[in-house]
């Protein structure tokens, strides 16, 4: 089964707009065994978007298309969508009515050009748009599937999980019985995959890799059978697991910040940070994590010299002799966050994020992360690639990797 995509807005073709919308439905037909054939973003304009859809029906049994039906004059996907199949738009008045209460609520006055989002197209489904004022729509047309969603991430994401999702397995178009994935840090994709072969012949589940960022997946697709398929990925599990060990740190919708929240809460520490060159980034993350209030006690972004002296206590002298990024001054960081904030655990990062380097003609990508608990303390040297905002995410995310094992071995 393969699946065509159709994004849709100016704004994606000016590059005013990020296209995450393919890459996140990608990712969710890809686990579901539907392949994308292709995948186009178009003007907002109907005789563009006529064209993209019919040819995508012309080559697949599944198209999915975002943007384009909100109020405006140039939301047209519906329209171009109704003159394709030939079918009329007609005015869906419950919708209309939570439109009405919508606006009201919010003490807005809605305007004329928002009853457009209430047309749907004669004989399709409404999708019900929890998170805004467009619906989605799924329409059958000669045994093809044409389904519309909203342009913004967040009600698109939604809508796809709860809505289409369900819909594509009901009708049985997901090849796939079972997907299973095995989320692994520390180790390349390349380093992975001579790891996993050297466990001997695989005659289990076909396995996928897929890099994010400083993690590799490891999907492992079940077919046929769902029973069988459920014994071969447990089996194939084991196996990884066993040659893997620690690197692998969760799985499925497991997020490595979310696996060092349970590990933090389920143990009752609490934690403190000291940032300079990740600039917030980990407490950011550590704090979009619903009730991270249990184990985080709150962190001091020592960006200056004055920063790290002054408000985690570190001696000047240590500083002048070590530098800013230095092993020393890590650890000092995650030693004064410690005190300051009388937390378990203390994690210090300091580094240089570019594109130059500092006075100390350090190399850009230097990283110092430490941590000290009552076990001891610990600090790594990473030498990290790529621009000033990847090397501050992947700061962050040595620096959850380095809690999580800190965790595992106390």
């Amino acid at each position: 089964m393969s699946a065509d995509l159709i994004c849709i807005g100016n704004e994606i073709l000016t590059g005013l707009v990020e296209n995450s919308n393919s890459g996140f439905i990608s990712r969710r037909l890809w686990s579901m065994g539907i392949d994308v054939r292709e995948s186009v973003v178009v003007a907002d304009e109907e005789p563009a978007i006529r064209d993209a859809l019919d040819r995508a029906l012309s080559k697949t049994d599944l198209v999915i298309i975002t943007g384009g039906l909100g109020p405006t004059d140039d939301d047209l996907t519906r329209e171009a969508v109704a003159g394709i199949i030939d079918k009329q738009l007609i005015l869906d008045r419950t919708w209309l009515y939570k439109m009405e209460r919508f606006f009201k609520l919010r003490g807005i006055n809605m305007t004329d050009n928002n009853i457009k989002q209430a047309m749907v197209i004669d004989g399709g489904k409404m999708l019900e748009n929890t998170r805004g004022t467009a619906p989605g729509m799924i329409v059958d047309y000669e045994g093809k599937l044409i389904v519309m969603l909203p342009g913004p991430p967040n009600e698109m994401q939604y809508m796809f999980d709860n809505a289409v999702v369900p819909v594509l397995v009901e009708q049985n178009y997901c090849n796939l019985s079972m997907v299973k994935t095995l989320k692994c840090i520390g180790m390349g994709e390349s380093m992975l995959e001579e790891k996993i072969k050297s466990i001997g012949v695989w005659e289990f589940p076909p396995i996928s890799y897929v890099a994010r960022g400083y993690e590799v997946y490891l999907q492992i697709k079940g077919y046929g059978n769902r029973k069988e398929a459920e014994l071969l990925i447990e089996e194939a599990e084991r196996r990884l697991r066993d040659a893997l060990g620690d690197y692998i740190f969760g799985a499925d919708d497991e997020t490595l910040a979310g696996v060092v929240a349970y590990k933090l809460t389920s143990r009752g520490k609490t934690l403190a940070l000291a940032e300079s060159c990740s600039g917030g980034l980990l407490s950011d993350v550590l704090t979009d994590i619903p009730g991270s209030s249990k184990f985080y006690l709150g962190g001091i972004v020592a960006y200056s010299r004055f920063a790290k002296t002054k408000l985690l206590g570190i001696d000047p002298a240590l500083i002048e002799k070590e530098g800013e990024v230095s092993e020393a001054t890590a650890k000092a960081m995650a030693k004064g966050a410690r005190s300051r904030f009388k937390s378990d655990l203390g994690v210090g990062i300091t580094g240089i994020a570019g594109p130059q380097s500092d006075s100390s003609k350090s190399r850009v990508g230097l990283v110092y992360i430490a941590i000290e608990g009552d076990s001891g303390l610990n600090c790594r040297e990473l030498n990290l690639g790529g621009g000033r905002r990847v090397i501050k995410e992947r700061s962050a995310q040595a620096a959850l990797d380095m809690l999580r094992k800190f965790l595992l071995d106390t």
